[in-house]
């Protein structure tokens, strides 16, 4: 699994990406990632690259960053497991992720996205903090049904289901 981070995220967590040049991946085990700052407390958008689909943590620490992989796996299974997608699919596709390596960000027309995407969700994140959760799944589920204009007009969760259909368990 491959997470692109903007700079502002891998400052956050302290760590030098790899080089994206240097990586073959599958696009829909590629995640696009930005760190937002909303009402003083730090939260992450990760975006699909081939779906558009979207995650947000938010209320992030530093202690948060140091084991952001497994939050970031974790978060990906609870949601998709909310979407519907069958459990072993899910167990599928975080199995398929394999582990994860960090890059820079290389798509611009995807970081545009996550930019139109968190004026989207900053009218509406009121409603589904405070959370003890860092992981907004009804936020993420809402924002699942917003368009794409990219990808077709389609909505990210019609595109994440269509590509979830061909995981072979």
């Amino acid at each position: 699994m491959l997470i692109e981070c903007t700079k502002k995220l891998y400052d956050a967590m302290k760590i030098k990406p790899n080089d994206y040049e240097t990586i073959d991946p599958e696009p829909f085990y590629e995640w696009h990632a930005n760190l937002f700052m909303f009402d003083r407390r730090k939260g992450v958008i990760l975006m699909n690259n081939k779906t558009r689909y979207c995650i947000i943590l938010y209320g992030l620490k530093a202690e948060h960053f140091k084991r952001f992989d497994g939050i970031v796996l974790a978060a990906i299974k609870e949601t998709f497991l909310a979407e519907g997608m069958g459990e072993n699919k899910v167990d599928t596709y975080i199995s398929n992720c394999g582990g994860i390596i960090y890059t820079k960000t290389h798509n611009r027309s995807i970081l545009s996205q996550i930019t139109d995407f968190y004026v989207d969700i900053s009218w509406v994140i009121e409603e589904y903090i405070p959370s003890v959760n860092l992981n907004l799944v009804e936020l993420n589920k809402w924002a699942g049904n917003l368009m794409c204009g990219t990808l077709g007009y389609e909505n990210p969760i019609d595109l994440l289901k269509k590509e979830m259909s061909k995981i072979k368990v």
